[in-house]
């Protein structure tokens, strides 16, 4: 586990090398990979919807602003249903320091900046407490730049599901 690298204060991990354990990320990863068509990464215009119907619940969309460092420059743009019941609260139109509190909108700014930074995927893994009550949940993710028009991450997309108990 020497390649992941751990998001403290989080038990949450950045894994670069992308060994998804879930299918379905397996899967939008494959897709993302065939829309890019041997650029660095696909356009926004070059995903459809309607293509990944069976990920939306689980998919988000977060735009990137220059310089793409701190929680007020991710805007999200998308957040499926389950992400919804997930964090109990739709941060859709929102900042991640708007939605998130500001140890968790800081940690995942920095997953974003990466992402923005190196122009490639990231796998995150790991437990997250969305619920005090139920305790840690077992999740995992991946997070894929998309541009508008050119060379620069602009956006975000990606999948967060939970995890079945080991």
């Amino acid at each position: 586990m020497s390649a992941h690298l751990r998001l403290s204060p989080f038990d949450i991990f950045l894994d670069p090398l992308l060994d998804l354990q879930d299918s379905r990320l397996r899967e939008l990863l494959s897709y993302w990979n065939g829309k890019r068509a041997g650029r660095a990464m696909p356009a926004r215009a070059d995903v459809s919807p309607a293509e990944i119907v069976s990920h939306l619940p689980s998919v988000f969309l977060i735009g990137a602003e220059p310089p793409a460092v701190s929680p007020a420059h991710f805007h999200v743009r998308l957040m499926g249903t389950a992400l919804n019941e997930l964090f109990a609260a739709d941060f859709t139109g929102r900042t991640l320091d708007e939605g998130l509190p500001e140890k968790a909108s800081s940690a995942l700014a920095k997953v974003l900046g990466v992402v923005c930074e190196l122009r490639r995927p990231l796998r995150l893994h790991g437990q997250a407490v969305f619920d005090e009550e139920q305790g840690p949940t077992e999740i995992e993710a991946v997070f894929m730049p998309l541009t508008l028009a050119g060379a620069r991450v602009e956006m975000a997309m990606g999948e967060l599901v939970k995890r079945a108990s080991a």
